[in-house]
């Protein structure tokens, strides 16, 4: 080197050097540069919430001191900028339940274009955009960035094409996938920007519409650095035409899944890649077995074909594939037997395969012997299968393994320690829904530690598995409906103590819940399923990151704790212990509970009315976030103003309670999503407001047994869930916010449902889980509603259940109640109705269960296909004693059975003071019938439109009238001796005996009896007391009127004397006294009536 080179260097390095001191002074003197500073704070600036506390640090002259900001070494310059919300990220994909974006919300500051020097931007997972706002286009001209990460941020519209600007790009993530928001809407209409990136190297853009994006494949096949290319359901169409000239000859992962849909063509562009090792397919509906052209990527090492319609596979297509080490076919109907399968992939890669997912591929027969030839295997995923047989020792072979999933197959037989003694590597085991018997000592010590164990419906009791002890890495559980029928050990909860996901329920463990579960050191959302079960004690102090707890159907007790202690609860199930005291406040705080279950427990009191609720001195203004609340069965009290705090609830249950007042008129606009609203069995009044039928996804509607009056609005038509035969509904809240944890990569998950609830509907109970979405039904029955059935109910269409029994409707059965073709069950019975039975009922092809029973209907029973084919069809019209043909034994003289009986409609008032229709009937002619049902027709007409009071002298002109028509009637008049009592406002819960004891106090009672809905055998909430003497049914009136019994006010009234005559009394068969009741025996020569009341 000449002397002048030497000086030109040394002049070079002591410019640097002076340059890189000015720049270190710079730096020390304000703690980094001041424009770099200035520029984050103003970032700082936009952003409006911070919940993690990202940018808490940002204060001080010091910014490379900041938490989340990197600078150079050398320089000071601000290189690296990672805000990345890992919560969201990471936890949120186990969480799986909708919440709040939990990261910062905001705007990005184009303050950012001072870092000329940034290289790494990182601003993934937090909520920076928002409805009509796109990745702002001022980020391309961050010349210096080196990595770009976007994804999941909220943004919505066009990829600005100015990201091509940045040309020193290796790494830029659009991702859409484990998104929140509906926000995250990205497209690209122009992606000819893209070769002016010819660094990249990596490339995620899931999620992100590619459909108009143009010749995609033409522009990423010049991209020859590019090794990782994520393209995940683009809605993508590859065309057929083969690629001349590709520059990808560095591809090593390329994911299509999720894209186009039928057909893999041997000229698609990627076969040719042959440095391609790991290739996703998945998702795509492919049909057709692989071309040929697939054994050119003998570089393959993964094969992800999960999802698709695949019916088999081409072994030659996959005889090349000799470095295959993961393959992927779950959810394709391979239809074959297991070893033929397994004897069709390429011989030269079975001891090199680690992975091997076959799940739900509806292969039979059993895991062959040759098995353990597989000598490399981590993952065998067998799951839902239709395999059959033992589980074969040889299995006990596979040494290398981590993840073993048998679960859902046919297996029987036993698993012993041979079959698992050799497994040392194992971490994930799942026998679950087999039939086999786990034969394990109760002292051996596996040589593994697992981290999952699956073992519901095996058999593993009935002691509790002690070989469990020594697992305590295990972090999900399940050892449900395992037959163990025994004490949980002391040593329980503190072995699972970090554990995830806990599942004992459908045993019969017993044993007493500590007071605190606080020490459960989980960093991950927790689940706890203890349900069915003998377990003790109260609920415990909860861990603080549990996200459900089912302890439903146990022995528990005491009060519900002022503070459950876990602020993130989504489902709380409770229903079926013997908890009491009343419901805390604490309740509203819980602002992710998804489904809250209280039912069959001993609660008083009212359910807290959030909007109101106040913490000291402060008011929360809280709303109760839940979408479903399940009380019934309990004690509760008070309105229902409450539902004003509650705007998400779809399932409403607070049946069997002593809820009073009446139904609001701020319902729908309140709670506008209600979809299952259950209020039966208590103590409402007042009429139907019109506003319950604005409720449009209202589907199950159940009043029943409560003291509602008045018309049905003639609105019904309003409640579109009950019109469409395929109405828009809402989610059905009793599916479970979080999956139980698979190791199915792309398997099939059978859901779990957190809950059932109660329908009544045939009369009986049947419990809805997922199928409560298909549930549309209308329970009216057992009220005080009057007037004529409004035609606009055959509207409905969509109902499978309509009851609008024991009330006083009158007039005729709409003749359109054919257009109800849908329902299964319908039940009008004990009201006041009358005329014939329409003709339209043999439309209603789907109905299995019909009563009509105890109305005044009369002429031919209609036939139909269905209608013969009813649950014991001749039930369905009892008590309608003019009624005629099969399947009643009475034939019908005439077409409409003319000329057979004369209907006489009455009124009288029966011992509760209600009026009642009674009829009388004898044989006219075919003239006088005609006559007389247009005369009764009138009669009746006029008696349903005014309030008539029957003196005994009115009932005597009736029966005066009756009599000119009638031959002979014998009659005599009964008198009450004034021992007999009527007793209402009695509790569903008050038995025979409970009645009996509470009036013993006042005498000796001879007879007491509680009168049963006929079809429900539910308590009608009045009965029948007879006392001994006079003298002791007068001081029953006198100190048990008004008295309180189970919490209720009872009323107490003698059954007032009557004169009978002879007339017919239509009510409830389960009365069992109390009301004038009377066989009629007729002939072609008189009427006889027969009187068979205790009481009359």
């Amino acid at each position: 080197m000449d002397a002048a080179a030497a000086c030109c260097l040394l002049l070079v390095l002591a410019t640097t050097t002076i340059s890189s001191v000015y720049a270190y002074a710079q730096a020390a003197d304000g703690g980094c540069f001041r424009k770099e500073r200035e520029a984050l704070l103003s970032f700082k600036g936009g952003i409006t919430e911070d919940p993690h506390s990202l940018l808490a640090s940002w204060n001080g002259q010091d910014c490379c001191l900041w938490s989340n900001v990197r600078c150079n070494n050398r320089t000071g310059h601000v290189v690296k900028l990672d805000l990345r919300n890992n919560f969201l990220l990471d936890d949120m994909m186990v969480l799986g339940y909708p919440r709040p974006h939990p990261g910062m919300h905001g705007k990005i500051s184009s303050s950012l274009l001072a870092l000329h020097h940034l290289e790494y931007l990182d601003l993934s997972g937090n909520h920076l955009g928002g409805a009509g706002v796109s990745i702002p286009r001022f980020l391309g001209s961050l010349g210096s960035l080196v990595y770009l990460n976007l994804s999941c941020m909220s943004f919505n519209g066009k990829v600005p094409p100015q990201l091509g600007n940045l040309s020193r790009l290796m790494y830029l993530d659009l991702n859409l996938w484990w998104c929140l928001y509906d926000e995250n809407n990205l497209h690209v209409e122009d992606i000819s920007w893209l070769p002016r990136l010819p660094s990249l190297r990596f490339l995620n853009m899931n999620r992100v519409n590619l459909s108009t994006a143009g010749n995609l494949v033409q522009v990423v096949s010049m991209l020859s650095n590019l090794r990782v290319l994520h393209l995940s359901d683009c809605e993508l169409v590859f065309p057929h035409t083969p690629i001349v000239h590709s520059n990808l000859t560095s591809l090593q992962m390329l994911d299509l899944s999720g894209n186009w849909g039928g057909t893999l063509n041997p000229s698609y562009w990627f076969w040719d890649v042959g440095t391609i090792k790991h290739l996703d397919l998945s998702q795509n509906e492919i049909a057709e077995p692989f071309p040929a052209a697939m054994g050119n990527m003998t570089s393959l090492e993964a094969l992800h074909l999960g999802g698709n319609r695949l019916t088999s596979l081409n072994p030659k297509a996959l005889s090349n594939l000799c470095n295959l080490r993961e393959l992927t076919l779950s959810g394709n109907r391979i239809n074959q037997d297991l070893p033929e399968f397994l004897e069709g992939l390429p011989h030269c890669a079975w001891s090199k395969m680690k992975m091997l997912d076959l799940t739900y591929t509806n292969l039979s027969g059993e895991i062959p012997k040759w098995i353990d030839q597989w000598t490399d295997l981590s993952i065998l995923q067998l799951s839902f299968n239709q395999l059959v047989g033992s589980i074969r020792r040889e299995i006990g072979g596979l040494i290398k393994l981590d993840k073993l999933y048998l679960d859902g197959n046919q297996f029987n037989g036993s698993i012993s320690e041979e079959h698992l003694g050799s497994l040392v590597n194992l971490e994930e085991l799942d026998l679950s829904y087999n039939s086999l018997n786990m034969v394990i000592s109760s002292n051996w010590t596996p040589p593994f530690k697992l981290q999952l164990a699956y073992f519901p419906s095996s058999k593993l009791g009935p002691r509790f598995p002690l070989w469990l002890k020594g697992q305590r890495d295990i972090t999900y559980l399940d050892i449900s409906d395992a037959g163990i029928v025994d004490h949980l050990p002391d040593w329980f909860w503190a072995v699972f103590s970090n554990v995830q996901y806990l599942n004992i329920s459908c045993n019969q463990i017993s044993g007493r819940l500590p007071s605190t579960l606080e020490f459960m050191s989980s960093a991950m959302p927790i689940v706890f399923d203890l349900n069915s079960n003998m377990l003790t004690g109260s609920i415990p102090q909860l861990p603080r990151l549990l996200v459900e707890l089912d302890i439903s159907r146990n022995l528990l007790s005491g009060p519900l704790p002022q503070n459950f202690g876990a602020p993130f609860l989504g489902d709380l199930l409770l229903s079926e212990n013997s908890i009491n005291g009343t419901i805390p406040v604490h309740i509203c705080e819980l602002k992710y509970l998804n489904v809250l279950d209280l039912a069959k427990n001993h609660l008083i009191g009212g359910f807290p009315d959030c909007a109101e609720v106040s913490v000291g001195t402060k008011k929360l203004n809280a709303k109760f976030s839940a979408e479903a609340l399940i009380l019934y069965e309990n004690n509760l009290s008070g309105d229902i103003s409450f539902l004003q705090g509650c705007p998400e609830l779809i399932i409403l249950d607070i049946g069997h309670n002593k809820f009073t007042g009446r139904l609001p008129t701020w319902i729908a606009e309140r709670v506008p999503d209600l979809s299952y609203l259950r209020l039966r069995h208590n103590m409402f009044s007042g009429s139907i407001p019109i506003q319950v039928t604005q409720l449009v996804y209202l589907q199950y509607l159940d009043l029943a047994n409560n003291r509602i009056s008045g018309f049905v609005p003639h609105t019904l038509a309003n409640m579109k869930a009950m019109t469409q035969d395929h109405p828009e509904g809402l989610n059905n809240p009793l599916w479970s916010s979080y999956d139980r944890p698979e190791g199915h990569s792309e398997g099939y998950k059978a859901p779990k449902y957190d809950d059932s609830l109660e329908v009544v509907t045939k009369g009986q109970y049947l419990d809805y889980t997922s199928s409560l979405i298909y549930m549309v039904g209308l329970d009216l029955s057992c009220n005080n509603l009057v007037g004529e059935i409004p035609v606009e109910i055959t509207s409905l269409v969509n109902l499978k259940s309509l009851n609008i029994s024991h009330n006083q409707f009158s007039g005729m059965i709409p003749e359109t109640i054919g257009f109800l073709g849908s329902l299964e069950s319908l039940d009008m019975s004990c009201n006041e109705l009358s005329g014939g039975i329409p003709s339209s009922f043999s439309s209603m092809t789907m109905l299995s269960k019909l009563n009509l029973s105890y109305n005044n209907l009369s002429g031919r029973v209609p036939t139909g296909n269905q209608l013969q084919a009813l649950i014991d069809p001749a039930s369905s019209y009892i008590g309608n004693d003019y009624l005629c043909g099969p399947p009643l034994p009475r034939n019908c003289s005439g077409p409409e059975g003319a000329g057979y009986l004369h209907l006489f409609h009455t009124r009288v008032r029966d011992p509760t003071g209600k009026e009642r229709r009674c009829v009388a009937s004898r044989k006219l002619t075919e003239a006088e019938t005609k006559a007389e049902a247009r005369e009764a027709s009138e009669v009746s007409g006029s008696q349903r439109r005014r309030k008539m009071s029957y003196s005994r002298g009115s009932r005597q002109s009736s029966y005066s009238r009756y009599r000119s028509r009638s031959r002979s009637v014998d009659s005599s008049d009964i008198e009450n001796p004034g021992n007999n009592l009527y007793v209402t406002g009695l509790s569903s819960r008050i038995t025979d005996r409970d009645l009996e004891k509470h009036f013993s106090a006042e005498g000796e009672v001879i007879d007491a009896s509680i009168v049963l809905d006929p079809w429900t055998r539910e308590s009608r909430g009045f009965g029948f007391v007879t006392m001994a003497t006079l003298k002791e049914a007068e001081r029953c009136i006198k100190y048990l009127d008004r008295s309180v019994l189970e919490g209720r006010v009872i009323t107490v009234e003698k059954v007032l004397s009557k004169d009978c005559y002879s007339l017919i009394f239509f009510s409830s068969p389960s009365i069992r006294g109390g009301f004038c009741t009377y066989t009629l025996a007729f002939s072609a020569e008189y009427l006889s009536a027969l009187l068979v009341s205790r009481f009359c």
